[in-house]
């Protein structure tokens, strides 16, 4: 038996780089009769089985070629991406590091275990790996990348841009990499910087590419050439055979969206947005997100949170009075993130946006599936103190004071849902409740996009957002009746309309004094880094009242949906002309 010629090999991964892998396959198949022992032709096979999606074959091949290679870094590699492309993370992150071993100048297993860890939600082990990974190969464009996303994703902000930036010296044309940093400029409010990036964009990719036309309408947009953002917008579609198409191609949707609705093209409006609930809803398909696990969850609080199950709670009687944590709640679209911005103008607040200290706490003590609900009586003092020192030592992840006598805001709107186990371990704890007109609050979750979360997936329809606005603030209500929640309302009608009248209550209940940069909103939000939620364009805005009572002029797709919100039009006070009086 003599081995394989080197023309044959030759033509092997010619096969391979054409796309043949039906051919590869059989071609392999038959040569591994003759020459089992053959590395490259297992190899070769396990490349054919992945690219054609047979990744049970693939690994056996993999492990083969291991078998008479145990030190092949490659087929460690190749290993761990079929593992992890069968959901098999463990033993894909047990590959990688087998490749980062037996080659430790080898960036490629650092960078897929980097992958491993931000599927597994970790998201610093998989900052660090793509750290090594772009250490090992300075021009690693797709290590670069992921890490300026990852930094994003964990609110450091400061290296995001010159990770993209490096990205893009070493590979110009890389268009995630491009398509990254235009969005983080666009969110950071960095709008000159936008601008150069774009150009630079249309450079690299031509001005055919839809990435142009779409960048180039949102700095139409922000502008104020309405009329000429949504030409530039309409001139354009992503491809949406994978998720990052669709995501693009539902974000040139959602300002479409806006930007009818700034035109008072409420038809238009509606069709875009219906058509980027649709993308939404397959996006949250595809990650198995369930809307009916939210509302699980708020039923099972609604269910627990009786007069009869808090009594049995056991007193903490060493509680500590210093202890008073505030929480900006509401439902998503009711004005947080405005109210949020006002108050950064006060010298002495610090605000912590979305953060998961309350998920993490929540996690903590009734587990992810409400398994622990009933236990919250029995909580000793020694649970309560622990479970309080977690959930600041995760604030100070995102917000990091100035001073240490900051008062620290937690906003994060439905939180609202979470007040029962905030209250039990913070029994003194503040709430500041958002509220806004129900039917303008459900409207705008509809016209805008937000991240696939099982909150989220009720506002792909104005039918299930309306059922969750009923059901979250049914458990509020509930809240308030067996829980002595020291709380405040505030509606984003009569915030927007005099904003000193409203926001001096507000200070007054968190205990500071007046300060004028609560009125210098505009300058504030300019200032912010970076704007996490769907609301980041809008906020940088100076206040107005354009958006207060907008769902009249939506009247007709609202109709379904008025009998669900009625008893809360009317319970919050809009029910006699849908505003508030001062």
């Amino acid at each position: 038996m003599t081995g394989i010629a080197p023309s044959k090999t030759r033509s092997l991964f010619e096969l391979y780089r054409a796309g043949n892998y039906e051919e590869l396959a059989g071609e392999t198949r038959l040569l591994l009769v003759d020459h089992p022992r053959e590395t490259v032709l297992h190899t070769l096979l396990g490349a054919a089985c992945l690219e054609l999606g047979d990744y049970d074959k693939a690994i056996d091949s993999y492990r083969a070629a291991l078998g008479i290679r145990p030190g092949f870094a490659k087929a460690h590699n190749s290993l761990g991406i079929a593992y992890l492309r069968c959901g098999r993370l463990g033993d894909a992150a047990t590959s990688f590091r087998n490749a980062a071993d037996n080659d430790p100048a080898f960036a490629e297993p650092r960078f897929n275990l980097g992958i491993v860890f931000e599927n597994l939600q970790r998201l610093e082990d998989a900052a660090e790996q793509y750290e090594r990974a772009a250490a090992l190969d300075p021009g690693y464009a797709k290590a670069l990348t992921a890490l300026a996303k990852i930094r994003w994703e964990l609110g450091e902000h400061e290296p995001v841009a010159a990770h993209y930036r490096r990205a893009l010296a070493v590979d110009p044309g890389y268009l995630p990499a491009h398509r990254g940093l235009m969005q983080f400029l666009q969110q950071s409010n960095r709008i000159e910087e936008l601008r150069k990036a774009a150009a630079n964009a249309r450079a690299a990719l031509g001005a055919g590419h839809p990435l142009i036309p779409f960048q180039e309408g949102l700095l139409a947009a922000a502008d104020g050439d309405h009329p000429t953002a949504k030409a530039l917008l309409e001139s354009c579609e992503f491809e949406t055979a994978d998720a990052s198409g669709m995501h693009e191609e539902r974000m040139r949707l959602t300002h479409l969206t806006a930007i009818c609705d700034r035109l008072d093209d409420c038809r238009g409006a509606m069709r875009y947005a219906t058509e980027a609930n649709r993308l939404s809803g397959e996006l949250s398909a595809r990650k198995g997100v369930d809307k009916a696990r939210f509302i699980e969850f708020v039923e099972n609080r609604k269910r627990y949170f009786q007069h009869d199950n808090v009594r049995q709670w056991r007193p903490d009687t060493e509680r500590a009075k210093t202890s008073r944590p505030i929480f900006v709640i509401g439902f998503p679209r009711s004005g947080t993130t405005l109210l949020d911005t006002m108050l950064r103008g006060h010298p002495h607040i610090e605000v912590a946006e979305e953060s998961d200290a309350v998920p993490t706490l929540v996690n903590r003590l009734s587990g992810v599936a409400d398994a622990a609900l009933g236990s919250l009586g029995a909580l000793t003092h020694k649970d309560i103190e622990s479970a309080r020192a977690e959930y600041y030592e995760r604030l100070a992840r995102h917000v990091r004071p100035s001073r240490e006598t900051a008062t620290i805001v937690d906003r994060f709107a439905l939180n609202t849902v979470y007040a029962g186990e905030i209250h039990r371990v913070f029994p003194d704890a503040r709430f500041i409740l958002m509220l806004r007109h129900p039917a303008d609050c459900v409207l705008s979750c509809y016209l805008r996009t937000f991240t696939e979360t099982s909150a989220n997936a009720s506002f792909h329809t104005l039918e299930e957002a309306a059922f969750l606005y009923d059901r979250v603030f049914e458990l509020w209500v509930r809240y308030t009746e067996v829980l002595e929640l020291d709380a405040i309302e505030v509606k984003y009608e009569n915030l927007v309309g005099n904003v000193e009248a409203i926001c001096r209550p507000v200070l007054e209940f968190l205990g500071l004094p007046w300060h004028p940069g609560i009125l210098d909103h505009e300058r504030t939000a300019r200032n912010r880094r970076y704007i996490r939620t769907a609301s980041y364009d809008q906020v940088i805005e100076p206040v107005h009242s354009r958006a207060s009572g907008r769902w009249r002029r939506y009247r007709e797709y609202l109709d379904p949906v008025l009998p669900t919100l009625e008893p809360w039009i009317e319970r919050f006070g809009y029910a006699d002309n849908g505003n508030p009086p001062l």
